[in-house]
């Protein structure tokens, strides 16, 4: 098909890995990105090649513009580098009332796009107003919080109609990011939960609490490791994100203090058996610069920690 030939790769079958665990990429593990001026950007056609190679079958959609706004065109882009697409992530403003019919209609286009070329949920992440640089500071009230709440219900409800799973993420920079907030969403919601332990660590969560706290409610998991100081420098306004990241920010997995090998071993224990998505942010200044080592080295940890 398409001039290529198939090869047998381990885990292919099914969408498990060698390691039995469903394992996915994140082109944010190659610096895409659709922030401005977060650096250079990879074509798709090297980044798909590139897990391929890995012996992956299963990416993460990547910012808008990744893939083919057309349906049909990213289908025939995943197909020829024998790939699916199995979440992608929406940013939607959801604590204010009077926009929320355009909120929804974007959300519902996005999961419309996502159902159409085969993926199973849809990554929710509650932004600050369009406009502002950071939602870190910003303390919703109550009425904040019921529009918040109120409107996950809704985007619920279009998930459904697309027969997506939605699955919210609480980190850095948005809506819902500390303990307090994660609880929140638990209690006044029913939506399931996009669990993080590198960006639960970014806002002074405990993974570890966090996954007792939401047993049942995990729809997806993305797994990465980050540099505890270099952390608490951003959430204390020292440094930013995006410099935070150049520095290094974001670790091998393994190398860093988000606790990989205990979250993957409780995951395992509770049942979980949904999706493990590799998403490490990188920040790359050149065409020449090559992610994939780093890719490979977290790959083959999250191998070793599942067969253990």
């Amino acid at each position: 098909m398409f001039g290529r030939t198939l090869r047998r790769v381990p885990g292919r079958r099914g969408g498990r890995d060698e390691s039995g665990l469903r394992i996915a990429l994140s082109p944010a593990s190659w610096g895409v990105s659709d922030v401005p001026g977060w650096g250079h950007q990879l074509e798709p056609e090297r980044v798909l090649s590139e897990v391929w190679s890995l012996g992956i079958s299963a990416i993460e959609a990547g910012p808008p513009g990744f893939l083919p706004d057309r349906s049909d065109q990213a289908k025939l882009l995943l197909r020829r580098h024998w790939l699916r697409v199995v979440s992608g992530q929406a940013h939607a403003v959801l604590h204010h009332h009077d926009i929320r019919g355009s909120e929804l209609a974007h959300i519902d286009g996005h999961a419309s796009w996502l159902a159409a070329v085969g993926a199973e949920t849809l990554v929710l992440s509650a932004i600050a107003p369009r406009g502002a640089k950071t939602a870190h500071g910003i303390v919703l009230d109550s009425g904040g919080w019921a529009h918040l709440l109120h409107l996950i219900g809704s985007v619920e409800h279009v998930c459904a109609r697309h027969r997506l799973r939605l699955a919210v993420l609480p980190r850095f920079g948005s809506m819902i990011q500390g303990p307090s907030d994660i609880e929140r969403l638990l209690v006044g919601t029913e939506a399931g939960l996009c669990f993080d332990p590198g960006h639960l660590l970014m806002v002074g969560a405990d993974p570890m609490e966090v996954l007792e706290l939401a047993e049942g409610r995990i729809q997806h998991v993305r797994l990465n490791d980050v540099d505890a100081t270099l952390a608490l420098q951003v959430r204390d306004g020292k440094i930013d994100y995006a410099q935070a990241v150049a520095e290094g920010l974001f670790r091998a997995m393994g190398s860093g203090d988000a606790r990989v090998e205990s979250v993957i071993e409780t995951l395992r224990k509770s049942g979980y058996r949904g999706w493990y998505a590799i998403d490490q942010d990188v920040r790359l200044t050149a065409k020449d610069e090559k992610p994939l080592s780093s890719v490979k080295r977290s790959l083959d940890y999250v191998r070793r920690q599942a067969a253990a």
